[in-house]
């Protein structure tokens, strides 16, 4: 599966959660999509490095911060990190630390201004 399907699994989870939960929701993006190869047969081949077995996870390659499960018969699903509002006079920025594992990669930085 080539990592054009994954990102379009992502943009598909992500405007179902914008039309049924509205901007203003908290929740995390979730898609379900088949990544197999026949090279690894019962398993979930995210990438060329990326090989889980079913019930292992792991985070998705090439994006900051989003986790990934192997389900069964190579269905993955990919959960993005939750929507939060940044405080009052604050700008979200970027994650604090995309080495951590998912969900502890969620956590954002914070520019707060009190000239914003």
């Amino acid at each position: 599966m080539s990592r054009f399907n994954v990102t379009a699994a992502l943009l598909a989870a992500c405007l179902v959660l914008v039309i049924l939960g509205g901007h203003n929701s908290a929740q995390a993006a979730v898609a379900r999509v088949k990544l197999t190869n026949d090279a690894h047969p019962g398993k979930c081949v995210l990438d060329a490095n990326t090989v889980l077995s079913p019930g292992q996870s792991g985070k998705l390659p090439d994006h900051p911060c989003a986790g990934a499960t192997c389900d069964s018969d190579g269905h993955v699903t990919i959960k993005t990190c939750r929507a939060v509002a940044p405080p009052k006079g604050c700008k979200q920025r970027d994650f604090v630390n995309t080495n951590r594992s998912f969900p502890e990669c969620c956590e954002r930085a914070y520019d707060c201004n009190k000239h914003i």
